[in-house]
């Protein structure tokens, strides 16, 4: 999503920011908002390659041509899309370590972190997970290094815990097996299901325990045994303005 700068050039800002000036601000966000959920909710259905930019248009409302006042390619809206996504995903996951030391309680609070982002903005979440494959040039590596440095966070947690002996050293197919683990809340979970996002998150919190063998002074720790967040202020964090929370009115 391009602007032009005071020489004339483009300028393509961070995560598709809009053009428009003052007085039309406030329409231009919403239409931008409004286009980047239709995106979102096209790819998560079709898949980057199987969705047109006139698919866009179409579901969205919006004549063609008018859409490139936001985007010139769907290239830049699938850009914006993960860029939000993953900055909100960071973010909150930054934002419920901090002030936390204990490496069971760290890892518990990164788990409820994910798997509340992921139950809250499932279509986004599948988006950054399997469409990354269509991003190119310095795109994709900006977004590489995003992912990798997320993922360190939870490897580090892992390594503390190995070292005071909080966790049992699994290698790195742990992280693995959680990061697996946690995403795949995005495919199945239903809000109307059995379990509410809470008992979901203390249930991922207390396998994630498990599956590294936590334990102090020779007990297993259980979810009940560490502080787990808040799940009202993980759902505050987690809340992605282009999660599309219901079908585009065009489909």
């Amino acid at each position: 999503m391009a602007t032009t700068n005071q020489n004339g050039g483009n300028r393509r800002p961070r995560g598709g920011r809009i053009r428009a000036g003052s007085s039309r601000r406030a329409q231009s966000e919403q239409t931008e908002l409004h286009l980047l959920r239709t995106a979102t909710w096209l790819f998560s259905e079709r898949g980057f390659h199987g969705t047109g930019i006139r698919d866009i248009a179409d579901a969205a409302g919006v004549a063609v041509s008018a859409m490139y006042y936001y985007a010139s390619s769907k290239d830049e809206l699938l850009e914006a899309v993960m860029r939000r996504t993953l900055d909100v995903l960071v973010s909150s996951g930054e934002e419920t370590l901090r002030d936390v030391a204990d490496p069971a309680e760290r890892l518990a609070a990164v788990i409820a972190s994910h798997v509340a982002f992921h139950a809250r903005n499932p279509r986004a979440a599948k988006v950054a997970d399997h469409e990354f494959h269509a991003l190119t040039g310095q795109v994709r590596q900006d977004i590489l290094q995003q992912r990798d440095a997320y993922e360190t966070v939870w490897s580090s947690i892992l390594s503390a815990g190995v070292h005071d002996g909080t966790f049992k050293d699994r290698g790195t197919v742990a992280r693995l097996a959680l990061l697996q683990m946690t995403t795949g809340v995005a495919h199945w979970y239903r809000p109307h299901g059995e379990l509410k996002i809470p008992q979901l998150c203390e249930r991922f919190a207390e396998m994630g325990l498990a599956l590294m063998g936590a334990s102090r002074e020779g007990r297993a720790l259980e979810a009940c045994d560490v502080n787990l967040p808040d799940t009202q202020l993980l759902l505050r964090r987690a809340e992605l303005t282009i999660e599309p929370r219901e079908k585009p009115t065009g489909l």
